[in-house]
């Protein structure tokens, strides 16, 4: 091939890319079928949990056939493309890529961000009880305490409105923090600690290392603790894993239970109240009846009374009548024939025998006839009757009126039961709601930069202290070391491209 015909070949490859990225620039505008943005953002701390330096790693896979342009969330300082050499375009804070899609396609790339992350991390050092900094604090020995502090920086001030108990409508503003699950973890080296105290952190034995986790979610802020006895006091790493996600609740199994306890006191409290008002108006009813008593009680007092006068008026008219009966008898002795002394004689005499039958009681035509002292006798006792019966009525009203004050004590009780009850529950569908509302936070909480329309997004966070050694505060790893890299280089699509066209003319 001479020179000549070599430069046209040459002309004609580059004539034939260049009407190839025309084209294919107008293909670039479709969109993937299904794009996943998958975010893995690396935070080195230094020791005290200040952030120092931030680096994200996207993973974008893509589905479709067909040249599509990517737009994902920008914010990237230093982007590298990390398994191939194609260079995205950096415009209105987006990252722009160019994708030939056959099936499938993966692009993996990183970048530096100075972003505050969505949980603020502050670690205090005590020696032998004085806070230290860990500076000061590396090759001593002592009893160290080690608190970590996590604190939601993702508030969200919400209104909550659910239905309680009975289907009643509830509104109420609440303060929700998107979950963070926290791993925090630390290998300690029992060659140089003992007597470790972690709290509820899980614990693993690897040879002579401890390895501690402690899981938490921060709502807004939680510490876990590490205390230990150590000699020539060397730290590794502490490694911090953030998860946007919320912990699995069990359902509560006794919510229907208790919606039927509460409406079975319900109905047993409005029984009591019936009960309450049948025993008001049977109280009333008692103080009816010991008034009559009491008033019967009275008569038959002034009648005991009145039948004393009438027996005492008896007694002197038996001895009046007694006294005539004598007189009249001696004047008929003196003058036997004298009709009218007789008669006198005989009416003295009768009236003196009926007088002796109201005294002394006896017979009148042959039926029992009481004494006036019998039938007083009899008004006693029914008056001292009475009044017991007065009495008594007045205790058995006190009786079923403390009834009906305990029945409605009872009453007040289940009333009050039933509206701790409610307020039980409603605090319960409260909780089901702001559950509720918090998981829709964390799964809403997919990306960290930002994503391409319509991608799902996955985010995770994991962060890393410097270690404290001995011979000074260093970090243990360098921000690029956590970051996966690619095995191969492959091939740019220009010099794919350039290689086709002049295979063409060999």
């Amino acid at each position: 091939m001479n020179v000549t015909k070599r430069k046209w070949y040459v002309s004609l490859a580059v004539i034939s890319i260049g009407t190839m990225l025309l084209s294919g620039t107008q293909a670039y505008a479709a969109t993937p079928v299904n794009i996943q943005d998958r975010e893995t953002v690396y935070s080195i701390l230094n020791t005290d949990g200040s952030m120092k330096k931030t680096t994200v790693v996207d993973w974008l896979h893509l589905e479709g056939d067909g040249n599509y342009t990517i737009a994902d969330g920008g914010g990237l300082n230093n982007v590298k493309n990390l398994n191939g050499d194609e260079q995205p375009k950096l415009q209105n804070n987006q990252i722009i890529w160019q994708a030939k899609v056959n099936g499938q396609q993966d692009i993996y790339y990183s970048g530096d961000v100075n972003k505050e992350l969505p949980v603020k991390v502050r670690i205090d050092y005590y020696l032998d009880g004085q806070k230290i900094d860990a500076a000061s604090l590396a090759g001593k020995s002592g009893t160290l305490k080690i608190n970590i502090t996590l604190q939601n920086q993702l508030k969200n001030d919400q209104t909550l409105s659910y239905e309680g108990y009975a289907k009643t409508k509830h509104t109420e503003a609440k303060t929700i923090y998107t979950p963070m699950l926290s791993l925090v973890a630390l290998n300690v080296p029992t060659d140089h600690f003992s007597d470790i105290k972690s709290g509820d952190a899980m614990t693993v034995m690897t040879g002579k290392t401890m390895a501690i986790t402690w899981m938490a979610v921060p709502n807004p802020e939680t510490t876990v603790s590490l205390e230990m006895k150590g000699s020539n006091i060397e730290l590794d790493p502490l490694t911090i894993t953030l998860i946007p996600k919320l912990p699995a609740i069990p359902d509560i199994p006794i919510k229907g239970e208790l919606e039927q306890l509460t409406a079975g006191i319900g109905q047993f409290t409005l029984a009591l109240d019936k009960m309450g008002n049948g025993i008001t108006q049977l109280v009333g009813g008692e103080q009816q009846v010991k008034d009559g008593l009491s008033k019967l009680s009275g008569g038959l007092g002034q009648l005991s009374q009145a039948n004393q006068a009438q027996i005492d008026l008896l007694k002197k008219s038996l001895d009046t009548n007694k006294s005539l009966l004598g007189l009249a008898q001696n004047l008929m002795a003196a003058n036997p024939k004298d009709p009218n002394l007789q008669m006198l004689s005989q009416g003295l005499q009768g009236q003196q025998q009926m007088l002796t039958l109201l005294a002394e009681g006896g017979q009148v035509e042959g039926q029992p006839f009481p004494s006036l002292n019998t039938i007083g006798d009899g008004l006693k006792q029914s008056q001292s009757g009475a009044s017991q019966l007065a009495d008594a009525m007045g205790q058995l009203k006190k009786g079923t009126a403390d009834l009906g004050t305990g029945i409605g004590q009872l009453a007040q009780g289940g009333g009050q039961m039933k509206q701790g009850l409610i307020s039980g529950l409603n605090k319960i569908y409260a909780g089901e709601e702001l559950l509720a509302q918090t998981k829709t936070a964390a799964d809403r909480y997919d990306t960290f930069l930002g994503k391409p329309a319509g991608a799902t997004g996955e985010v995770r966070f994991i962060l890393k202290t410097d270690s404290i050694k001995a011979s000074s505060v260093k970090t243990n790893s360098t921000a690029n070391s956590a970051f996966p890299a690619p095995t191969h280089k492959q091939e740019s699509f220009w010099s794919k491209a350039v290689g086709f066209i002049l295979a063409l003319f060999r």
